[in-house]
């Protein structure tokens, strides 16, 4: 009997079958190689960063470092060279005793915690003064240092390598300065021990652990200082090879390397930068195994979950062969069930006339109805299988995304209302409506959405909520919505120093108008008075109409309450203005009352009550004015306002005058300059003094017409002069900072000595200190490009503002010149002192003069001459004089002060 023949599919399903076994096994091997390789990428992006983050934190560690150090050498190198100027004096042949000295000394010392000792040697190496009164027996004439500081005239600081001290019996490194005789020989050395355990102290200090070095050392490699301490290793030289070549200007990784300890042999990363332009380093350290301990960990768990991903693949291929049939067939009963569910969902959603749709749990698409696909502009097969983000735009999707995730999430219904663009064109105003779906067994399943249009609702809502605010007549925002404006303003206000100001405005005359011409004239003028209103203010600035006459400005972000005067008296002025109604010209005008936040009311009620309280207290004052409502800010207002008004007549009605004030020598007594100074007679106040009026000036822009006159005048004065016959001198003149940021200031100057034929180094520029602490490299540019006219420049209030002496260094000055406050008390005074011998040193190690202002006795001139200032100014001298008054002493060639 013939056997059944086979089923014609069972040989291809079985090769099927097994082919997929043979996929999935391989993909289970791809998937564990894919993650073993990605996870040694990660171990290796992870170690680059732990590097870069321990090299980051070395070199910012080593920064901090250094500064510390260069902070502690300038302060040392302060004091010597305080000491140097003072004890060139005493070697100069200048009687000093020595208590005195070693009282001096002591005085130093106690302003350099860092020393433990300040001495003075002569040329032979004996100590000879001591900060502590006591002098040591000890030479040093065989110090390599000493021997420097005796073959080099240059006086410049001289750091020595480690030393153990002699008197002490301590590890320090000697700071030094040359002091020369009065023929310039060598006469002996100031110096100051810094001792090693300073520097220790203050890295144990930082708490950084075990695992850090830092080492501060010379340049032939001698160890200075360290932590961990290693005392028997300070003074030795470290044996490395790559250190040393850094040290020496040999290539590197930018001062970082990896080398093993050669004071503890512990490996790890250094970082090297040197201290300043002194011969010192600091290096910092940090042991390789404590910076990548997190690195050794992740290695460590990264193995062992790819052991336990290898076995839990293993197991999953497994159970995966055992059930893949049946999952076949689940797959297929639940396919035709499927395929049934999407027909008559299919048939519900396009008995809808609004947009549907239906989501899974992923938010893809699973089906969808014919007005989607018409506000979309998609065909379904374009649709199906989609999230919304592969459908709308950014903003339109990411709102369907979030609302029906909410809704997943909460498992209730979810509403929201907005406007979308659609493809039929314009936009529409929707109603979305997203309600979870769950499966039979309660689990969520997706959601079925709906658009409703509710386009025609929401614009008339929205007009309905817009004539509730506005003013019907004059378009203008209401009482209403003035509220809520102000209510937003005091809530932004609320705790901060911003500025509110209500202005309650009502129209003078308005009545009469109305009676005589009829309501409909009175409607017009309303209208106009709206417009100008609008077309004087600013858009951020709400305008309302509370009502008949009456209109309320609400101000913000204004600098100053006298910038709210002006708004006002702009708009009295607009108002003022004559209206054309009806083929007749009607003239009105309009009372202001001001009210202030916070000062005038914390509250939207009082801002209005005070606000209506100064508008009539204006209409009581004959109307067409503003009034603010406290009595005393309406006086203080308008004094500034009427002093800024009266500055800018000034400047038309030519009431400025230029005083100038001799520059001398103190020693001779010959002039060597003059400095022009402004004045204002105000034809009814008098005399208003500078400090009151040039404040002013520079907060409303004014300073720079006012400037430029003051620097024409005082050309102009100088070349009369020198056509009268008298001698040139130097014309000072001074600038304000507010100047010095105009783009055009070097072509003002250029102009002035051009039209009055003035030589540019006859000119001076006195540019305050304080003018550096804006803009600053704007202002450097400006004073190079000055400084290639031929004008001189010289640093005015020198000592009472904030600027660098780097600057001092970089800029083109020719002059610094001493504040009168440090020379008022001279010499009683010992700070202002000790100020003027460090501003005078600082100049002459800077090669610029020197000039003090304020000088007002004998001995003020007296101890700034011996202390080396010749060139001074002040009332001891001669006053502030006009030109008529100080050409009989020009013409005499006279010598100051006069006799």
């Amino acid at each position: 009997m013939d056997s059944e023949p086979p089923h014609p599919h069972s040989s291809a399903d079985r090769s099927t079958d097994s082919s997929r076994r043979i996929v999935i096994i391989a993909l289970g091997v791809a998937a564990f190689c894919t993650y073993v390789g990605l996870g040694l990428v990660g171990l290796k992006q992870s170690y680059d960063r732990e590097m870069e983050f321990a090299r980051r934190s070395q070199e910012n560690l080593a920064k901090v470092l250094e500064g510390h150090a260069r902070s502690t050498v300038d302060k040392v190198d302060t004091v010597l060279m305080a000491g140097q100027l003072r004890l060139n004096q005493a070697f100069a042949g200048e009687a000093m005793d020595t208590a005195t000295i070693n009282a001096t000394l002591s005085r130093y010392l106690a302003l350099i915690d860092e020393s433990q000792s300040l001495r003075i040697a002569n040329r032979d190496g004996r100590f000879i003064y001591d900060s502590s009164g006591e002098i040591a027996t000890a030479r040093i004439a065989d110090r390599a240092y000493f021997l420097r500081n005796q073959a080099e005239n240059s006086g410049k600081l001289v750091i020595s390598e480690p030393l153990f001290a002699r008197i002490t019996k301590n590890w320090v490194i000697t700071l030094s300065r040359r002091l020369n005789d009065r023929h310039g020989n060598f006469a002996g050395l100031v110096q100051a021990a810094v001792r090693a355990d300073h520097f220790e102290a203050f890295y144990a200090a930082l708490h950084l652990g075990s695992s850090h070095s830092v080492t501060l050392i010379d340049d032939q490699l001698r160890l200075v200082a360290r932590y961990p301490a290693a005392a028997e290793k300070l003074g030795q030289a470290i044996d490395s090879a790559t250190l040393r070549q850094l040290v020496n200007g040999g290539s590197g990784q930018d001062g970082l390397y990896t080398a093993h300890s050669g004071v503890d042999g512990v490996e790890r990363l250094y970082a090297l930068r040197k201290v300043g332009d002194y011969p010192l380093y600091v290096l910092i350290g940090h042991a390789t195994t404590d910076y990548l301990a997190n690195w050794y960990q992740q290695v460590f768990w990264g193995a062992v979950s790819a052991c336990i991903l290898a076995v839990v693949l293993a197991g999953w291929i497994i159970v995966w062969l055992r059930t893949y049939d049946n999952a076949r067939r689940l797959a297929r009963g639940m396919t035709e069930a499927y395929e049934t569910t999407m027909r008559r969902t299919r048939a519900l959603l396009d008995s809808l006339p609004d947009p549907a749709w239906l989501t899974d749990r992923n938010q893809r698409m699973i089906a969808v109805n014919e007005a989607y696909c018409q506000v979309s502009g998609r065909r379904e097969t374009e649709i199906l299988g989609r999230t919304s983000d592969e459908i709308w735009p950014e903003e339109t999707a990411r709102a369907l995304q979030q609302q029906d995730a909410e809704a997943l999430s909460s498992r209730r219904q979810q509403r929201r209302e907005a406007s979308q663009e659609v493809f039929t064109g314009g936009r529409r105003h929707f109603e979305y409506i997203s309600t979870p779906v769950l499966d039979k067994a309660g689990g969520l399943a997706g959601v079925a959405g709906v658009a409703r249009d509710i386009t025609q609702l929401h614009e008339d809502q929205q007009r309905i909520r817009y004539l509730a605010e506005h003013d019907i007549l004059t378009d203008l925002p209401n009482r209403a919505m003035l509220g809520t404006s102000m209510a937003l303003a005091l809530a932004d206000a609320l705790g901060e120093q911003a500025q509110i100001a209500l202005l309650f405005l009502d129209l003078d005359n308005f009545k009469f108008i109305n009676d005589t011409l009829g309501h409909e004239a009175g409607d017009q003028l309303l209208l106009l008075v709206a417009q100008r209103m609008r077309a004087n203010l600013d858009e951020r600035d709400t305008i309302s109409r509370q009502g008949g006459d009456e209109f309320a400005v609400l101000l913000q972000g204004f600098s100053n309450l006298s910038r709210v005067a002006i708004i006002a008296q702009r708009l009295i002025d607009c108002i003022n203005q004559p209206f054309q109604i009806a083929g007749q010209e009607l003239l009105v005008g309009a009372s202001i009352g001001i009210s202030a936040y916070p000062q005038d009311g914390a509250d939207i009620g009082t801002l209005l009550k005070n606000a209506d309280t100064a508008m009539y207290q204006a209409k009581e004052a004959g109307g067409n004015a503003y009034r603010f409502f406290t009595p005393e800010m309406n006086i203080r207002i308008s004094e500034r306002v009427a002093l800024e008004n009266s500055l800018r007549r000034a400047i038309l009605g030519q009431e400025f005058r230029l005083h100038y004030q001799p520059q001398v020598n103190g020693a001779s007594g010959k002039l060597i300059g003059l400095e022009a100074l402004i004045r204002w007679q105000h034809p009814e106040r008098g005399e208003i003094p500078p400090g009151r009026f040039i404040p002013i000036a520079e907060e409303s822009n004014l300073i720079n017409t006012i400037g430029e006159w003051v620097l024409r005048e005082a050309c102009r004065q100088s070349r009369s002069w020198l056509d009268q016959g008298y001698p040139p001198v130097v014309m000072a003149v001074n600038l304000s900072a507010v100047q010095l940021r105009q783009r055009n200031l070097t072509a003002q100057v250029s102009a002035a000595l051009s039209d009055f034929g003035l030589e540019p180094h006859w000119l001076e520029l006195e540019i305050t200190e304080s003018a550096f602490i804006r803009d600053t490299e704007l202002i450097i540019e400006m004073l190079h490009e000055l400084s290639k006219l031929g004008v001189k420049l010289s640093v005015d209030d020198f000592g009472t503002g904030y600027s660098s002496l780097g600057y001092l260094k970089q800029l083109p000055f020719t002059r610094i010149k001493i504040d009168q406050s440090f020379v008022r008390e001279l010499p009683n005074n010992e700070d202002d002192a000790a100020i003027i011998r460090a501003i005078v040193g600082i100049a002459d190690s800077l090669q610029k003069e020197v000039i003090a202002e304020g000088v007002e006795h004998p001995a003020q001139r007296d101890f700034l001459l011996s202390h080396g200032c010749r060139l001074m100014q002040g009332f001891y001298f001669a006053r502030p004089m006009t030109a008529a008054a100080l050409e009989p002493l020009l013409a005499d060639d006279r010598t100051f002060p006069p006799a």
